[in-house]
């Protein structure tokens, strides 16, 4: 029985990890896509300037 409470305490602990890890990765994912679309709005409006 023990080994059964300790088999699920770690098995717990793993998608809890799992679903921090995961939460972190997204966050991540946003800040990538909006930096990028940052640059992307940078760069137009610095052509814009270039070519006129």
């Amino acid at each position: 029985m023990a080994q059964i409470a300790k088999a699920s305490k770690s098995t717990e602990k793993k998608v809890a990890y799992q679903k921090k890890q995961e939460d972190n990765g997204k966050k991540v994912v946003n800040w990538i896509f909006g930096v990028l679309i940052l640059l992307a709005i940078a760069f137009v409006i610095y052509s814009v300037f270039i070519v006129s």
